[in-house]
């Protein structure tokens, strides 16, 4: 089958074009940066594509020539000022959409995301509704996903997550009684080839999510379990303490957790899994069952353990620049002082003005010792 992946350079649109292309299936991938993908996965096309312009349905459709099916899986969990949720979620997957209709294209699948629907309160669940609703209307045979938070090696989610869970005192938000029911990567793809096989004959949406909850607090501990460490001790950060953090994020924005975040955190994201499994014959799995499937390496760990050293790291080395180049300018400032004042030391030695540069020359001498 000819398939059109957007998003192919994320995390989850990584994770599908490997298992598209191993299953057989001929891959367009839209990508910014044609270059690296082309060489990476050789075997695929690559089209340069960007979501935060490209709103025309006339701009997609040279794109879907021989394209059997389009699968959307473009997404970003925080603004920025050049990519607004607006942008990114609806303006241009509605575009796409609407061409695929145009060029006679009746498969399509959109990735959107748990707690997308008639609740949606935050920008990033509207957005992504929004798309969804316009897909909906244009009567084709489309499938909508709706996972929870997609657990896997490379994920944002899981590399944040195991950083936390790694320090030697666990920070939980709140009591972490949230309730999540995480998917793993794995078990996503495997739904979507097994999906492609038998594909519905009309609309469909289906929550993607695990066999059961888990709270964060306990997500925290399997995770750390997984990393192969002992367990520890946990320390709970009040509600409040969160929210002003978030609050400071939104306008210094220095991670993930802004208020949206969250406030999408704290409500919680369970799903049914009963639907899709039928539809593909596929069991839902625990996240504890599909990590102890999926074997930790010495990179998890590490990386897990140094994620928080990485801001400290730089700053040590932006301190460390400063540090010698006001160590050069104090040795070329000392330098050229004394070229200038040494042909007249002799003659004026006692004249006021040189006394002042001596004693500059001799108070440089002692911060260049010190």
């Amino acid at each position: 089958m000819n398939i059109l992946l957007t998003g192919a350079s994320g995390f989850v649109g990584q994770n599908l074009l490997s298992a598209l292309v191993s299953d057989g299936h001929k891959v367009v991938a839209c990508v910014r940066d044609t270059k690296k993908w082309q060489a990476r996965f050789p075997e695929i096309e690559c089209l340069a594509c960007d979501f935060t312009k490209d709103h025309s349905p006339d701009v997609w459709v040279p794109r879907l020539k021989n394209i059997d099916l389009v699968i959307n899986a473009v997404g970003i969990i925080v603004e920025t000022r050049s990519q607004s949720f607006e942008n990114i979620h609806t303006k241009a997957p509605v575009a796409l959409f609407t061409a695929a209709k145009q060029v006679g294209i009746n498969k399509i699948l959109q990735i959107s995301a748990l707690g997308a629907d008639d609740n949606a309160e935050t920008p990033y669940h509207i957005t992504k509704r929004a798309a969804d609703d316009a897909l909906k209307s244009l009567k084709l045979n489309s499938v909508i996903f709706y996972p929870s938070m997609v657990i896997g090696r490379g994920g944002d989610s899981t590399t944040l997550f195991s950083a936390m869970a790694s320090l030697p005192i666990m920070p939980i938000i709140g009591k972490g009684d949230q309730q999540l029911q995480p998917i793993h990567i794995d078990h996503l793809k495997a739904n979507l080839l097994e999906l492609l096989k038998n594909w519905p004959t009309e609309a469909k949406s289906f929550e993607l999510v695990g066999a059961k909850p888990i709270s964060l607090l306990n997500l925290f501990a399997l995770l750390r379990k997984w990393l192969q460490m002992k367990p520890t001790l946990a320390f709970f950060i009040p509600i409040i303490l969160m929210k002003f953090s978030a609050a400071l994020n939104d306008r210094l924005n220095f991670g993930p957790l802004t208020t949206d975040n969250l406030k999408m955190l704290l409500a919680g994201n369970c799903g049914n899994p009963t639907p899709i499994s039928e539809v593909t014959g596929i069991k839902p799995k625990s996240i504890e069952e599909s990590l102890q499937q999926t074997p930790v390496t010495s990179a998890d760990i590490w990386h897990a353990r140094l994620i928080f050293l990485q801001p400290l790291l730089r700053i040590s080395i932006a301190l460390a620049w400063i540090v010698v180049a006001l160590h050069l300018l104090l040795i070329i400032t000392y330098t050229e002082i004394m070229m200038w004042i040494m042909p007249v030391l002799w003659l004026e030695f006692f004249s006021p003005i040189y006394l002042l540069l001596i004693v500059a020359t001799l108070i440089m001498l002692v911060l260049k010792d010190k």
